[in-house]
């Protein structure tokens, strides 16, 4: 009942991320829109330039964040945390125009995230990953997921890992995986003896 239950929680956060994702996209195409027109007034404007480029700067770099953010949520992984927390930083460099402490202290954890991405994220840290059905065509797998997976006409994921992993003389179970040129395929779960979910894992470099 526990594992149940926390599975049902897992997948209704997805959903939630995903809603909040499409509600941050609809926002950030409005502000966008909203800052394209700003930019007409730019002659008009009674500011000086550099109160009009300031307040500019501030409302795109917001709008930069909130794309990273959208990016967050729909993917996880440490690269785009770092990515989010690097635009909040430069935000508060460019814009915000703080006292010399400030500004070195902004530099110095600039300075720290740069070198955690560099030297501590690995490829296995920085991977994609979605989750298809075992009945899902192989060739639709590779558009979603913008892999080239060598399968035969109209093969299905499943008999696809079934194939594969009978070749490596491996046994069809949960958590099975064979291995490509930068991607990965794990089966995720199964149905009386059936592959219903295939994870497909995709490195970055």
């Amino acid at each position: 009942m526990r594992k149940f239950l926390q599975t049902i929680l897992y997948e209704v956060s997805f959903y939630v991320e995903i809603i909040i994702s499409i509600i941050l996209v609809v926002v950030l195409m409005t502000l966008t829109t909203r800052l394209v027109i700003d930019v007409t007034g730019i002659f008009s404007s009674s500011n000086t330039i550099e109160h009009y480029l300031q307040n500019f700067l501030n409302q795109a770099m917001s709008i930069a964040i909130g794309v990273e953010l959208i990016k967050m949520l729909t993917k996880h992984s440490s690269s785009t945390i770092i990515e989010v927390l690097l635009f909040a930083m430069a935000r508060q460099l460019v814009v915000a125009h703080g006292n010399p402490l400030d500004t070195l202290l902004s530099v110095i954890s600039l300075t720290i995230l740069l070198a955690a991405r560099k030297y501590l994220l690995s490829n296995f840290d920085d991977h994609h990953s979605i989750i298809v059905r075992g009945s899902q065509k192989v060739k639709l797998a590779n558009v979603l997921a913008r892999v080239n997976l060598p399968s035969k006409k109209q093969e299905l994921m499943r008999d696809f890992m079934v194939r594969y992993l009978q070749e490596e003389e491996k046994t069809v179970a949960i958590g099975a995986s064979i291995y490509f040129k930068d991607v990965a395929l794990r089966v995720d779960s199964m149905k009386g003896g059936v592959i219903t979910r295939v994870e497909i894992i995709k490195s970055h470099h």
